[in-house]
């Protein structure tokens, strides 16, 4: 029988425990699309889940079970709280338990967030008796009033809480509500932790005052703006709006109080008012590159200098319509730094990118030229060596990454052809990497643009650009760091991590090819496989946070301690660990 370990959380104690399994009735399998081989698998995993707080059976929970080689496959558990998944064929997965109200668990996760313990199932095994124990969500609650004391109903409230994402410490948004009548809020289904609760009132304008009257769909967000300007309202010129105000009532995140909350734990009066300031209104006009007015499109400002800020929790993003003529105008924005991003409609994206202060003050005549999308087309080179036959060069996928922040645009990404060509059309200018998405077995191992290795490089696309005769090659000799976590006295010891990570202190670097982890699965067995060829430190770690192992500090804290291990192409090296608890 499978043990379901603690989850915990900051202080919060033991809310998952494994208990003896009773007559399982299982509930209706519903997989996605499988193979033959599949279905002909007889393993089985079944068990159930119930609440925390009464161990009471929770109905219509769905369970998840995942893995990288296999379709995904979901069940709903009966009126018992009973699941059973059926027909599995051997491999390595990841069980997941969630239901609205409660903190979704993955099997063996210990931390919010955490990646949980990958359950190792034989040919034709059956694992009886797993258990998850869900925790109800905790719940933040509060109140919103105005400049005056009044309540602001409307407002949208979010929670955010600094995550890592895309390998980089961010502030992600997490749960969200709109105020009632009495301007309160409850925010619920929250994971233990410490959270910024964040206010905007985008559909409030107090100046000018008057009638209701319908926005202008080609303002965007912010104030009621007409044909030829603002509509008439009240005498006083000045237009003032209420900014996105985080708690307890100021202006930015950096002077933001975080609201600590236990879990399955309610915090409540976490009451602010919503800042009134004197906003601004942006004019201007975007042009092609031949000068020609552009025709359509959008124009959005979003928080924070380009490069800096701008994604995960930043607020106050307003956008505008741009006009047949090349106008467009976004009113009611709050001050504040911006990032202005333009992108036309045009047959091939095009697009301009530049900062903008706002303190106030009106901004007229805001000039922005489109700038054409750079292609690059290049050819697919597979190297094989552990098969007969040749995959299908269709199932690869070329894309696009950037460490840096979205800059304007999405990423690019290309299918390839049956030739082993590729083309990515409408690429954002910036200094991207290439990365790609291939089938089973297969991994990226060499990016060569002008003649340089390029894999492990950012390179520098400009507006226009045609970026020709890239050659990107796969291969099929896969390395990997096989080995057991164990205790003292032999035991598995599953709730820890291994952190594999580079020698080159130049590649601590967020979402590298060279930085992997993997959890032990309940038999203490782990597995770090697609690793590039190089040298590594090889590390037990326990994180508080997910991802924080893209951190260079966090890297070099565990630099100490780790094990070195050099891997050559198709290289499988055995490390084992022993950890006193």
């Amino acid at each position: 029988m499978l043990r379901t370990f603690a989850f915990i959380v900051m202080s919060a104690g033991a809310v998952l425990a494994a208990q003896q399994p009773g007559t399982l009735a299982p509930a209706r399998d519903t997989p996605g699309q499988t193979t033959a081989a599949q279905q002909l698998s007889t393993g089985k995993l079944s068990g159930r889940v119930v609440a925390a707080d009464t161990g009471r059976p929770i109905p219509r929970a769905r369970v998840l079970l995942s893995a990288s080689q296999f379709p995904t496959r979901a069940v709903l558990t009966d009126e018992a709280g009973l699941f059973a998944l059926t027909t599995l064929p051997e491999g390595r997965f990841t069980l997941t338990a969630s239901k609205a109200g409660f903190v979704t668990l993955s099997y063996g996760q210990r931390r919010p967030l955490q990646a949980g313990t990958p359950i190792q199932l034989a040919a034709g095994q059956e694992i009886k008796g797993v258990e998850f124990r869900l925790p109800r969500g905790s719940v933040i609650t509060g109140r919103v009033v105005d400049e005056n004391g009044e309540p602001m109903p409307g407002t949208s409230v979010r929670v955010l809480a600094y995550q890592y994402a895309q390998g980089s410490r961010q502030l992600i948004p997490v749960g969200g509500a709109q105020t009632d009548d009495r301007g309160e809020y409850r925010v619920w289904g929250l994971n233990p932790g410490d959270y910024y609760v964040s206010a905007n009132a985008q559909n409030f304008n107090p100046a000018p005052v008057g009638p209701p009257i319908p926005v202008n769909s080609a303002a965007g967000r912010g104030a009621p703006v007409g044909p030829g300007g603002p509509l008439p309202g009240g005498d006083d010129p000045t237009e003032q709006g209420y900014a996105p105000t985080y708690f307890p009532g100021v202006a930015s995140i950096a002077e933001a109080r975080p609201v600590t909350i236990g879990l399955s734990a309610e915090v409540g009066e976490i009451n602010f008012n919503v800042l009134l300031v004197r906003t601004s209104r942006i004019t201007g006009h975007v042009a092609n590159t031949d000068g020609t007015p552009a025709s359509g499109g959008n124009v959005t400002l979003t928080a924070g200098a380009p490069g800096a800020g701008g994604r995960g929790g930043q607020m106050g993003n307003y956008s505008g319509r741009i006009q047949a003529d090349g106008r467009f105008t976004i009113a009611n924005v709050p001050p504040g730094r911006y990032t202005l991003r333009a992108r036309g409609n045009g047959r091939s994206p095009a697009f301009a990118l530049g900062p903008l202060v706002l303190s106030g003050g009106d901004v007229s005549d805001v000039m922005l030229t489109l700038q054409p999308g750079a292609s690059i087309t290049g050819t697919i080179t597979l190297q094989n060596t552990q098969s007969a036959s040749q995959p299908d060069v269709s199932q690869f996928r070329i894309t696009t990454f950037s460490e840096e922040p979205a800059t304007v645009g999405p990423a690019g990404s290309a299918r390839v052809d049956r030739t082993g060509a590729f083309t990515l059309d409408g690429v954002a200018p910036g200094e991207p990497l290439l990365r790609a998405q291939t089938p089973r077995g297969w991994q990226l191992k060499s990016v060569t643009i002008d003649g340089r290795e390029s894999v492990d490089t950012p390179f520098e696309i400009r507006p226009g650009q045609k970026l020709a005769g890239v050659n990107v090659v796969f291969t099929d000799k896969i390395a990997e760091i096989d080995g057991l976590v164990t205790d003292s006295q032999g035991a598995p010891a599953t709730e820890y991590t291994v952190l594999a990570f580079p020698e080159d202190v130049s590649l601590w670097r967020p979402q590298s090819r060279q930085i992997m982890t993997s959890r032990p699965d309940q038999n203490g067995r782990f597995q770090l496989r697609g690793l590039p060829p190089g040298s590594y430190y090889v590390a037990i770690i326990d994180p508080a946070v997910q991802g924080e192992w893209f951190d260079p500090g966090f890297l070099e804290e565990q630099r100490q301690m780790a094990q070195r291990v050099i891997l050559a192409e198709g290289d499988i090296k055995q490390q084992n660990f022993s950890v006193s608890r």
